[in-house]
């Protein structure tokens, strides 16, 4: 009772006050309490602005109630009151690091799309240079490799040969004159076999050094971590290209509405604050938030609001529990939170692309980039119809 009469108190002050924004919070807090009807009926009255018949009526329930006294838990009081403090805080440090996280896949999403098609130009020419470059000792090893596989392949079939004729033996009288014949003959393919084999290992050896020497020269390496890259950045590149279809474009004050909007669903239906009961639907709606959110969807954002707003408040924890170890515990794992979203906030503050997000004119720096990759490019064909 005395929480109602005190936020009743609230909503009194603040229309003298003239302060809408502070009734409009006060009459959320209360409609998730527990009302009778004359209570409901001042809501009513608020909800409609009608504030001279409802400021009428809220000091007549204050003063009918007014005598009424109720015991309150000083230390409870405290800690419901501390919980919510950690609870705004760790809300305003989760906007603020998601909104970071969004800039930074922008500025990314953004750096491939008006960069992207020229960057894989200038790979695209490195690798094919580099492997100009390289070609001598590519296809030295190439050659060896194709004539040890070919020494490998006679040597198979002498083997098989050989082993036919060694059982061909077998099954023969050794003191038969076919045995004679079949024996000089098994001699004479047993002295290729083994010409074949050393010639064989001998290739093997010469091939593997072409290997080594292939992988050990510098300009090969640096062909393989080129054609690497160049496949990697295309295929990453392609993907961004397909997905920025589903991207919204937006002026600078729907942005700013979009960003307004945002923090205002998060407040109700934050994930870390709720009570255990609607985590897994307040995690689900949080995670339609931040894919809208990063989409710039601001359509999706205006409804996800408006169903939040018309249908059932999240209750927080703040508000409903009474236990104060529960309330102590609470208290402890929001502070380990908040320092664990602070480290994260602040390694991303240190991130060279952040400052460049932050204090750069992003069209006037792509700009210049461009530029700057332009004139990698012309040096690299100048260096092509060179070799």
């Amino acid at each position: 009772m005395n929480q109602l009469l005190k936020r009743l108190e609230l909503i009194k002050t603040s229309i003298l006050l003239e302060d809408d924004e502070i009734v409009e919070f006060q009459v959320l807090k209360l409609s998730k309490m527990s009302l009778d009807d004359d209570v409901k009926s001042i809501l009513q009255k608020l909800d409609s602005s009608n504030y001279a018949s409802a400021l009428t009526s809220i000091e007549n329930y204050i003063k009918k109630y007014n005598g009424v006294v109720v015991y309150e838990d000083v230390e409870l009081q405290g800690l419901k009151l501390e919980l919510k403090t950690f609870e705004k805080l760790l809300q305003e440090l989760s906007e603020k690091k998601l909104e970071y996280s969004n800039d930074m896949d922008e500025f990314n999403r953004l750096y491939s799309l008006k960069l992207g098609e020229i960057i894989k130009n200038i790979l695209a020419l490195k690798e094919e240079i580099l492997a100009v470059k390289s070609s001598q000792k590519q296809e030295k090893f190439e050659t060896l490799k194709n004539e040890y596989e070919t020494l490998k392949t006679n040597y198979k079939d002498s083997k098989s040969k050989k082993e036919k004729l060694e059982e061909q033996l077998e099954e023969l009288d050794e003191f038969d004159d076919a045995y004679d014949e079949l024996y000089e003959e098994y001699e004479e393919l047993k002295e290729e076999f083994e010409e074949e084999e050393q010639q064989l290992k001998e290739k093997r050896k010469e091939t593997k050094q072409a290997k080594d020497e292939l992988e050990d020269d510098e300009t090969y390496k640096e062909y393989q971590e080129t054609k690497q890259d160049y496949e990697e950045f295309s295929s990453e590149y392609d993907e961004i290209v397909k997905d920025s279809k589903n991207y919204f474009e937006l002026t600078k004050d729907e942005q700013k509405e979009l960003k307004a909007l945002f923090r205002k669903s998060a407040k109700l239906c934050h994930p870390d604050i709720v009570i255990d009961e609607l985590k897994e639907k307040a995690n689900e709606i949080m995670k339609q938030l931040n894919e809208a959110y990063g989409k710039k969807d601001l359509k999706t954002i205006r409804a996800i609001l408006n169903s939040l707003e018309s249908g059932a408040i999240f209750s927080v924890v703040s508000d409903t529990v009474e236990n104060k170890e529960i309330l102590k515990e609470k208290i402890n794992s929001l502070k380990e939170d908040i320092a664990k979203l602070s480290d994260e906030i602040k390694q991303i503050e240190e991130d060279e692309v952040f400052a460049i997000v932050k204090n750069e004119d992003l069209d006037s720096y792509f700009e210049e980039l461009e530029s700057q990759l332009q004139k990698e490019y012309d040096l690299l064909q100048k260096e092509k119809w060179g070799l």
